[in-house]
């Protein structure tokens, strides 16, 4: 933490070069993840060559190196210190959702800027993002302490009590919903032509409370960062199946402009459509 500490009084030309090179190391390193990227890059993209797929793992891991010395920065200097690097769309969008009285729910894929863009969401609208508790306990308490000064209210992810409350107010709620939460809350959709386990309850909640969904989108850029917000149409419908595979269509739309930033060490497959089916990460 102290190391994180210093790091984050950078200017923001050198934490982003010592960003690239901490990510080339841990392309050298973290063996797992990058096994677990190659595996996702097979899987999504079939006809990227041998050495497509490298030089996007290189990439990948070169944001993510990145994205770690950002966080690092989004937790000890606040959203003042890089704001002038923030470019924003979609201000009418917001304000014409939350005209209706009903809140909004904002859903948005997992890249590697999410901590220094999340930072910065607050100076465009109040929203209350949901986060999911840390195993480290140091770690945590860094967390929930930069939570608290930037955001007006979090929600652990299984307060669900909590998420109606704000919407009932007329809050935004913010779910990042393209990782794999396991086969209870999930319906299978397809992601990239493949059946995938996908977060059920956004379509669900939007049909409880009738509150509008907004697609936020976010991302690096040359000089700094760029967020947008976008109302998405005739959503949602009645059927699980049919919202999980629109948010999913959603998701590969933002991914596919900045492929290198998106989190393909994640474990995006790992719950399989057949429960005694092997995981494509075990094999």
């Amino acid at each position: 933490m102290g190391i994180a500490y210093l790091l984050s009084f950078l200017p923001w030309s050198l934490q982003q070069g010592l960003g690239k090179y901490l990510g080339r190391a841990l392309y050298i390193i973290a063996k797992k993840r990058r096994r677990i990227c190659n595996i996702n890059l097979k899987i999504c993209y079939p006809k990227m060559t041998e050495s497509e797929r490298h030089a996007l793992t290189k990439a990948h891991f070169e944001s993510m190196g990145k994205g770690v010395i950002e966080t690092f920065a989004s937790w000890f200097q606040g959203p003042k210190k890089f704001q002038s690097r923030i470019t924003f769309s979609g201000q009418d969008v917001i304000d014409q959702v939350l005209a209706k009285g009903r809140g909004c729910i904002l859903i948005s894929g997992h890249f590697s800027s999410l901590d220094i863009c999340g930072s910065q969401m607050p100076r465009f609208i109040d929203v209350h993002p949901i986060y999911k508790l840390q195993t480290n306990p140091v770690m945590n308490w860094v967390m929930e302490r930069q939570r608290q000064a930037i955001f007006s209210k979090t929600i652990e992810r299984t307060n669900m009590r909590e998420v109606l409350k704000s919407l009932k107010q007329n809050k935004a709620v913010w779910y990042a919903v393209d990782q794999d939460y396991g086969r209870k809350n999930s319906v299978f959709a397809p992601f990239y032509g493949r059946q995938c386990a996908t977060i059920a309850h956004i379509g669900r909640i939007a049909n409880m409370t009738n509150a509008p969904v907004v697609l936020y989108d976010y991302g690096r850029t040359k000089d700094g960062y760029h967020l947008s917000l976008t109302a998405i149409e005739n959503y949602p419908g009645q059927d699980d199946i049919e919202n999980a595979t629109k948010i999913n269509e959603l998701m590969q739309a933002t991914i596919e402009p900045k492929k290198e930033q998106y989190y393909w060490s994640h474990r995006r497959f790992k719950t399989q459509p057949i429960a005694s089916d092997p995981s494509p990460y075990d094999q």
